[in-house]
C-alpha cells in the first residue's frame, strides 16, 4: 500500500526535522541524507554497483523551480543538484545532490 502524503501533511515534517537550505536563492527547510545510497544496474541485470550520495528533501511547493545544476547551501557545505528522484507524492520531491 502506498501512502501519498499532501503538502499540508508534510509541513509538520519538516518544521521538526528540517535543516536550513537555500536553493537557487530560495532559503526553506530540508532534510540532508549524507550517507544515503544508490544502486545502479546494468540494462541487461548482469551488474550491479551501490554507491554512497548524499540526498536531498525538500516540501515541493516550497521549492518550486529547481533544476540539475542548482546551487544548495546548508549547514554542512555547498553542493549542487545532481538528478531528481522519484517520489511516491507530490507533496516531497528528492534529489543528488553533488560536491561543488
Amino acid at each position: 500500500m502506498t501512502i501519498a502524503f499532501r503538502d499540508g501533511d508534510v509541513a509538520a515534517l519538516f518544521a521538526d526535522m528540517g535543516v536550513p537550505v537555500t536553493i537557487g536563492g530560495t532559503s526553506g527547510l530540508a532534510l540532508i541524507t549524507p550517507g544515503d545510497q544508490i544502486i545502479v544496474t546494468s540494462r541487461g541485470g548482469q551488474g550491479e554497483a551501490v554507491g554512497g550520495v548524499t540526498t536531498l528533501t525538500i516540501q515541493t511547493s516550497k521549492f518550486p523551480a529547481i533544476t540539475n545544476g542548482m546551487a544548495v547551501v546548508t549547514p554542512d557545505g555547498n553542493f549542487t543538484i545532481r538528478q531528481q528522484l522519484a517520489e511516491p507524492d507530490a507533496a516531497q520531491s528528492k534529489f543528488w545532490l553533488g560536491s561543488v
